[in-house]
Parts: structure tokens; sequence; C-alpha cells
């Protein structure tokens, strides 16, 4: 950012294109020398009008008002943040401004990493497609299969959100199969490697049939590592989700039932 001793000068100094700090010199004997030749014009002005230059040159410089356009356009609340930060500006000053905007991005992308994405999937008709039930509700659903969803990284902080969807799929009784599409999951760590342990332990417990899908290598290798792989079983992770559920519509039923209440 091109700086020029005030807020208003820095953004006419960006408005002309500036890039070094060439431009501070260049505009300090501008005004050098309009204070010598021009002085006696500009002394009989208004104040309002020099006050309209400077508003004039703060405002249409420093707020790219397309670009607040597109943000509403794009992302709602990329939009409420920046005007959010504009507000902070002009009540606090620019640094609380950028501060405050800051903080507010940093909150969002916390709330996006903690909340990850979790779909139930249902195959397009005539196709070996899974996709979104939400966005497709005429999409054909497999009696007794589940097929979950999760895009992000499944880590400290959204592994708890995986284990509790699948612990409210399990709960129910007409469920027999289970499929974990992991295609667009790109990390896992420690805990998220415990959580899936912890899920094989709760599935085979309910005698459901879990399945992986689309593991990439870089989460599989960890898994691997960690032994959730060796407890699943490597015949349980399949390289799409048509495959796994061919599996398990074709396998022999789990060796473990449920107990049917008294």
């Amino acid at each position: 950012m091109p700086v020029s001793t005030s807020l208003s000068a820095s953004s006419l100094n960006d408005r002309t294109g500036a890039r070094s700090n060439l431009a501070s010199l260049t505009s300090g004997l501008t005004v050098v020398l309009a204070l010598i030749v021009l002085a006696p014009l500009f002394s009989s002005l208004p104040k309002p009008v020099l006050a309209a230059l400077i508003i004039e040159a703060v405002v249409m410089g420093m707020m790219d008002v397309g670009e607040m356009r597109r943000l509403r356009r794009v992302s709602r609340v990329d939009f409420w943040v920046a005007v959010a930060a504009i507000l902070a500006t002009l009540v606090f000053g620019v640094l609380a401004g950028v501060a405050i905007g800051i903080a507010l991005s940093l909150l969002w992308l916390v709330y996006v990493a903690t909340h990850p994405r979790l779909s139930t999937l249902g195959r397009e008709a005539g196709t070996q497609v899974f996709r979104d039930l939400d966005e497709h509700p005429d999409d054909e659903t497999i009696p007794g299969v589940v097929v979950l969803r999760m895009d992000g990284g499944v880590f400290f902080a959204t592994a708890d959100t995986l284990e509790d969807r699948v612990r409210a799929v399990l709960i129910d009784p007409d469920v027999h199969g289970v499929v974990l599409h992991f295609a667009g999951v790109n990390f896992a760590d420690s805990q998220g490697a415990a959580t899936l342990s912890e899920v094989i332990r709760m599935a085979d417990e309910a005698g459901v049939d879990l399945r992986f899908a689309a593991v990439r290598p870089a989460v599989r290798r960890l898994l691997e590592r960690d032994g959730v792989i060796g407890r699943l079983g490597a015949d349980r992770v399949h390289g799409n989700v048509h495959r796994a559920v061919v599996a398990l519509t074709t396998a022999e039923p789990p060796a473990h039932h449920r107990e049917e209440p008294t």
C-alpha cells in the first residue's frame, strides 16, 4: 500500500498508480509548488470545497464500490464483514477497522472449519452417480443403506460432528449398511483417526456393515499407520461409492445383530 502522510494522500497516491517511495517525493514537490504558485488562487476557496475534495479522495479511493457489489452478489458473509470493517474505520479509525475486519474474518474461518458439511447422498436414476439428496431430492436411495459424504478435514475440530452424525444414523433399526464417502476429505489428524476407530466400534456393536469410499492417499496412509484400516478391513475400503454400495448389497449379513426390544 503506498503511504503518504495521511489517509487522503495515501488514497490519492493509490488511485494515481503509485508504486514506490518516489511517489511521496513527487507529491511533496507538487504540494510545495502549488503553495508557491497557486496559493493565491486557492486562498479564496471555501473550506467546504476543500473538505469535499478530501472526502472524495478518501471515499472513492479507499472503498471499491464495484468490489462491494460483487461481494454482495457472491458471498453475503464477506459483504457484511467488509461493511463492518468500513463502519469501524469511519467510527474508530483505520487501524481499528483493519483489526475488526481481520477478527471477523478469522471468526468466520473458525466457524467454517468447525462445522463441516455432512451430506446424505442418493443415486441418480439410471446411473452410478451419487449426489446430495438436499439438492436432488428425487434421487433414489438404497433400502437399509445410508451414504454420508463429508467435506473438509477430519481433525480435532470436526471429529465430534462426524461421530455424532454416524451415531444418529446407527440408531435407526432399519439401517444395515453405512458408506462414508471421503472424496472431499483432504486432511486427517490423530484425533480424526481415533474418532474413525470409535465409529468402526459403534458400527460393529450395532451390527451395521461400515464401508469407506474414495479415501485419498494421504488420508489412507495416516489411517493405516494408526491401524484404522486394519480394524475396518482393507476389503471394506472402496474406490468409489457405487462399488461400496454394490459390496454392501451383495455381502453376507453382518455377524452381529441388533437386540430386539422386549
